[in-house]
């Protein structure tokens, strides 16, 4: 990257780039020479600053719409951990990286004019982020609703105690041993825009996700410590070197001693994923095993073969439990089903799919309608019918 197009970049984020010289920063951004360094030097710019420039609206849009009429989309937060709520006077929290062409919406902390009308066509209600809310199934059949059940002891389990704690939590209470005559099960299970976090009678850690289950005795005897998930969680496993702990899901067997990993089995995805953080698991699916280590994640699909994925980004796989999307070259329709999960909607398509792809990270307590804001600026339109989401090119 040359150092003239380097200036025009910095003027540009300063809002002093100039309209003559518009054009020749779009086309020397979409120079394959200048991609790779373009992605470095934004994020190194933008990592927790604001930039104030073009207060104008028609000029900011008129600017947009250059930059966006090549556009394939990369998002990419400003920071992680920085916040642009209020759509109203914010120009951007979110930067496009196209192809080489980039696209930018930033704070403007003193707009005279009035902001600009929002994206999302025929919005008239809003759609509200998940939270926790789960079910749990007794052994005898009843049934109690966590989110809205009082804190303190919910039932009785042979000599373990169901507790809520004052922190919204599942807990398990006893000494966790069962002969095998007094083995009870138990099966929490969130709804589609739900989520909830147990621990299990042996001090192991669950949280899961929406749409998903688990079934776990209420007290652990014999060799092992087995339970059975149904779409997506992520363990913190309590270490016992007598007593191992199994996972199922999809018909995979995850066996582990003590560690932190996430599975994801959700039926309507290609394959079943696991994902190591910590310690070491082995993997079972048919006649076909595995070892995996830290940092790798295996695919299991109907064909029982087990494959690994060595360049994962481990916190892609567990950002729904620190309350992000984490997109890494997501298509529309995956990006699509994670909503649906989340915000308990349907998922519908008029014409043909937008071929879009998208790298970045959402936070998952934002409306469906600041979702759809951000996605809609890479071309992809949206009209939501009361809890029906409709997809348009």
């Amino acid at each position: 990257m040359t150092p003239d197009f380097e200036q025009l970049l910095t003027r540009f984020l300063d809002g002093t780039l100039s309209p003559e010289e518009v054009p020749f920063f779009l086309e020397s951004g979409n120079k394959p020479a200048n991609q790779e360094v373009l992605r470095q030097v934004l994020m190194e710019k933008l990592q927790g600053k604001a930039y104030t420039g073009l207060s104008n609206p028609a000029d900011i849009h008129q600017l947009f719409a250059q930059m966006m009429e090549r556009a394939q989309p990369v998002i990419i937060p400003l920071s992680r951990y920085q916040r642009y709520r209020r759509w109203g006077s914010v120009a951007a929290a979110v930067v496009l990286i196209t192809a080489g062409t980039a696209f930018f919406r930033w704070q403007q902390h003193h707009r005279k004019t009035p902001a600009p009308a929002p994206i999302v066509a025929a919005v008239k209600n809003t759609v509200t982020p998940g939270g926790n809310k789960a079910m749990l199934t007794l052994s005898n059949g009843t049934t109690i609703l966590l989110d809205s059940a009082a804190n303190g002891t919910l039932a009785m389990q042979g000599s373990t105690s169901v507790v809520k704690l004052t922190n919204g939590q599942l807990s398990y209470q006893g000494n966790g041993v069962a002969t095998a005559g007094e083995l009870l099960y138990n099966t929490m299970s969130t709804p589609r825009g739900g989520q909830y976090q147990v621990t299990l009678p042996d001090g192991t850690r669950v949280w899961l996700n929406a749409s998903s289950s688990i079934s776990y005795p209420t007290a652990f005897p014999g060799r092992e410590r087995k339970v059975t998930v149904k779409g997506e969680a992520y363990f913190e496993v309590a270490h016992n070197a007598q007593q191992p702990f199994k996972v199922v899901v999809n018909g995979v067997a995850v066996d582990v001693l003590g560690t932190h990993f996430n599975v994801n089995g959700y039926g309507d995805e290609a394959a079943t994923r696991i994902t190591l953080l910590e310690g070491s698991v082995k993997i079972s699916k048919g006649l076909t095993s595995a070892m995996l280590k830290p940092g790798q994640q295996a695919l299991v699909a109907g064909n029982d073969n087990i494959q690994f994925n060595n360049g994962v980004e481990v916190e892609e796989a567990v950002a729904w439990k620190n309350g992000l999307f984490w997109f890494n070259g997501v298509d529309l329709p995956g990006i699509m089903r994670q909503l649906s999960r989340w915000y308990d909607i349907e998922v519908e398509y008029e014409g043909a799919i937008p071929q879009r792809h998208f790298t970045g990270h959402v936070f998952r307590d934002l409306s469906l309608t600041e979702v759809l804001k951000i996605l809609e600026l890479s071309h992809v339109h949206f009209r939501l019918e009361g809890r029906k989401l409709i997809v348009t090119p």
